[in-house]
């Protein structure tokens, strides 16, 4: 029995001891098992703190970036002179700008000792130097244009707790005149800490990295919870500063923390959690664990792997939603694109902020039912009825899978934004909507693009036409300068031969006047197709335009009304100043014909510098100084489909015999050939506004010399002549001969040069015309000074293209001529052409 009994003791006692070795290893187990909850418990509230450290940074750097961008911009403006902080439009500036920065109460410009010079504020604009604030003083001491973030003050009006983000700026020469500041409340870089922060007791607290000055506690009673010196000292201290951590302080409290580096700006965020609230659910396990585990230590054994369990896969979750949800704001940050939702069945809507920007909403501004869009004030009107097909068929099932559509918002300063809007619709079995979501893009810079190609295409197209038509005009100008130097030169023959009192006479002065008609008429043409001869000069853009003014001004009707404001004296450019006073005539002549019933005609030259190229009606308009004539009528306007053909020659919308419809391609031929450009604006009912932009030089303009009519007649000099039209051959030798010269014809250039390279000391002077078939007057000039150098030649031509002048000058042209010749015209060029050769030749001395 004893041994019985003892064998039961021994197998009770064997049985306790299993018990109780099993109750230890279970025991041991349980604590484990807590102690390795607790731990990740931790880990998990410290990569929470992380991720909300490095949200806020994020948040943060981006709330200072669009601060360092404007100050930026403000500091260039000063730095540059374009703002002038002491003027009357400074506040309005300063006001517009920060009317654009929700975030920021006012915006002030204050001098290198503190002063305030101005502010976007009224109120503040006086206020006291700030020139012991430490955003002063460190932007003061600063180099460069850096970002400056101060710590908190107190305002003087409203006694808000303020912090100024501040800037410096200097002028040119890198002296500091002052500091640019945007003043927000304490809490701006906050953001909604308090709504995304998981726990009411998470800390936020903002330092400065250089000095660990606090910028910002946070929301509510922050300064409660800021972690002491001695435990920043060694955060800041640390190789990893960004690694969360547990840290214990001077009391004996433990806190969680995270802090995270601003990217852009030397400011540090700090997030921080008493541990013991973060581990109150974790004790208030232990506790439960531990007063259930004598009694159902099975039960607490399964009830904490089945807790570790849900913790791990709750932790994965979270990890892989966190890590999905970072991905998708990456995405959407670096696209610029907004995000909505509409529930069919709750008809809520759901605006990411940047969708609620795109669609200039306030933040917390709402999108009530399917149709909230429609309802926007700032749509616009022509979008609405687009927009709802759209939607409505798609809600249907009707049209692609994928919906897309460009709709129209009105912005702050009354431009319209483009934004593009691509979505897709969850159906149920029977294909009915469930549930939207789209995104949101701005497309405006592309829109912007495709209008600024057609532009450049439309202009394209219409400067080949121009060209075509100049081309078209040029020739059949030459071949009517042709005819009538047959008319005028045979005319001026009999006029000379015919008594002057007689009815012969009177007969072919009609002709002859006839024939100067022809002649203006063909000059014209030549105008605008650009193939006519100019000598360019240098002259003074003003008194041209005054004599046009004071010619219009005498023949004025009454119901016109003139006003000018010439203010660009010292304007100077080179041209012709026949043809830029006809540009100016022909402009103010079409203005009036523009206003039948009378009107206001207003004429302004002022000279401007474009500092970047400027897109006008017919080009671009390179960078330069230019002198720019505007002539402005209260007519009809032009409408849209005849801009296009505006300066067509004999293109005119006044009807049958009111004009040749010359006049504006006369106008935009000078311009082309001057080099510079023509700019309209018009619309139907308000009249026009023509901007000539005539480009500028230095130098001095030459003085007027008067006009000598009369010319020595020739000395029996002998005379290459050269035209493949031989009736012009035989007509120029008997105006040849008339003048006292040797004249000797023909009719191909290349026989010309033969005889010429027969015997060149033979010929005093060559007379040529430029368009020929075998060889150009131009070609022809430089094979004879290959041979003879000093030999002056005549160029006379009524169209040689555009570079007619530069060929000739090349070529060694003395005198260019223009056809048709006039008799006392070409005396003056051969006396001139003989006169230059001679003083050309004259021996030094004499």
């Amino acid at each position: 029995m004893k041994t019985m009994d003892s064998d039961r003791v021994s197998l009770r006692t064997g049985g306790v001891l299993l018990v109780v070795l099993v109750e230890l290893v279970v025991a041991a187990t349980v604590g484990w098992g807590l102690w390795t909850l607790r731990r990740e418990t931790l880990a998990g509230e410290l990569q929470a703190l992380a991720s909300l450290s490095a949200a806020m940074a994020v948040q943060a750097d981006s709330t200072l970036g669009v601060a360092d961008a404007i100050l930026g911009a403000t500091r260039a403006e000063l730095g540059d002179g374009l703002l002038d902080p002491t003027s009357a439009g400074a506040h309005d500036f300063l006001r517009a700008r920060a009317d654009a920065l929700p975030m920021f109460r006012s915006m002030l410009i204050v001098d290198a000792e503190g002063r305030r010079l101005t502010s976007s504020r009224e109120e503040i604009r006086n206020g006291p130097s700030v020139a012991h604030l430490d955003f002063f003083i460190t932007a003061r001491e600063g180099r460069g244009p850096s970002l400056h973030v101060g710590t908190p003050f107190v305002g003087h009006l409203d006694g808000r707790a303020s912090i100024g983000v501040s800037m410096d700026w200097r002028d040119r020469q890198g002296q500091f005149q002052g500091v640019v500041v945007l003043v927000a409340d304490a809490g701006f870089l906050d953001g909604h800490f308090e709504q995304i922060a998981p726990q009411p007791d998470v800390a936020m607290a903002l330092y400065r990295n250089s000095d660990r000055a606090l910028v910002s506690d946070g929301p509510g009673d922050g300064a409660a919870r800021l972690l002491p010196a001695q435990v920043l000292g060694p955060l800041w201290a640390d190789a990893t500063p960004e690694t969360p951590r547990l840290v214990t302080l001077p009391d004996g409290r433990q806190r969680l923390v995270a802090l995270h580096r601003l990217q852009r700006f030397p400011l540090t965020v700090v997030v921080s959690r008493d541990a013991e609230v973060a581990l109150a659910d974790w004790t208030e396990q232990a506790w439960l664990v531990g007063s259930f585990a004598l009694s159902a230590l099975a039960m607490t054994l399964f009830l904490s792997l089945r807790n570790a369990r849900e913790q791990a896969l709750r932790r994965q979750a979270q990890a892989a939603l966190a890590t999905e949800q970072a991905c998708a704001v990456r995405a959407f940050q670096a696209a610029q694109e907004g995000h909505w939702e509409w529930d069919a069945h709750t008809q809520e809507n759901h605006l990411s902020p940047r969708m609620k920007e795109l669609l200039g909403m306030a933040p917390d501004e709402i999108l009530h039912g399917p149709d909230g869009l429609l309802h926007l004030a700032r749509l616009h009107p022509d979008d609405v009825e687009p927009v709802r097909a759209v939607l409505q068929a798609h809600q249907q099932g009707q049209g692609s899978e994928v919906f897309d559509f460009t709709f129209r918002i009105r912005q702050d300063d009354g431009q319209w934004r483009h934004v593009r809007s691509r979505g897709y619709a969850w159906r149920d079995p029977d294909g009915a909507a469930r549930f939207f979501s789209g995104t949101g893009t701005d497309i405006t810079a592309e829109i912007a693009v495709q209008q600024q190609n057609l532009q450049l295409e439309a202009q394209l197209q219409r400067a080949r036409k121009m060209e075509a038509l100049g081309t078209l005009a040029g020739g059949v100008a030459h071949d009517f300068n042709n005819i009538l130097a047959a008319v005028i030169g045979y005319g001026e023959l009999a006029r000379s031969a015919a008594p002057d009192d007689s009815s012969q006479a009177r007969h072919l002065d009609h002709v002859l006047q006839a024939g100067q008609r022809g002649k203006a008429l063909v000059e014209r043409i030549l105008s605008f197709s650009r193939g006519a001869p100019r000598a360019r000069t240098l002259l003074r853009l003003e008194p041209v335009v005054d004599e046009v003014l004071q010619l219009l001004a005498a023949s004025l009707p009454a119901s016109v009304r003139l006003a000018q404001r010439l203010n660009a004296p010292e304007a100077v450019i080179s041209g012709d100043v026949t043809m830029v006073y006809e540009a100016a005539m022909n402009l103010c002549t079409n203005a009036l014909q523009a206003m039948p019933q009378g009107g206001a005609l207003q004429v302004a030259l002022d000279e401007i510098r474009l500092e970047v190229p400027r897109q006008l009606f017919d080009r671009s308009l390179p960078a330069g100084r230019y002198a720019r004539l505007s002539v402005t009528d209260s007519g009809a306007g032009i409408a849209p489909d005849v801009m296009a053909r505006l300066f067509e020659p004999f293109f005119t919308t006044r009807g049958p015999h009111v004009g040749t419809g010359l006049g504006l391609a006369v106008v935009h031929g000078v311009m082309v050939d001057l080099g510079g450009a023509i700019d309209v604006h018009s619309t139907p009912g308000q009249g026009a506004c023509f901007e000539l932009y005539f480009p500028c030089v230095d130098g001095v303009p030459d003085e007027a010399r008067p006009v000598d009519d009369t010319a020595p007649p020739g000395c029996g000099q002998t005379v290459l002549l050269v035209d493949d039209e031989p009736g012009l051959v035989e007509l120029a030798e008997e105006l040849l001969a008339g003048l006292g010269y040797e004249p000797v014809g023909f009719a191909s250039s290349v026989q010309a040069l033969a005889e010429f390279q027969r015997d060149p000391d033979r010929f005093d002077l060559v007379l040529t015309d430029e368009v020929m078939p075998e060889m150009t007057g131009t070609a022809l000039a430089q094979a004879v000074h290959a041979v003879r150098p000093d030999l002056p030649v005549v160029l006379a031509s009524g169209y040689g293209g555009p570079q007619l002048a530069a060929r000739a000058a090349g070529a060694g042209v003395t005198v260019l001529l223009r056809k048709p010749l006039v008799r006392a015209e070409l005396a003056r060029a051969m006396a001139q052409a003989l006169g230059a050769c001679a003083l050309r030749l004259q021996p030094p001395g004499r």
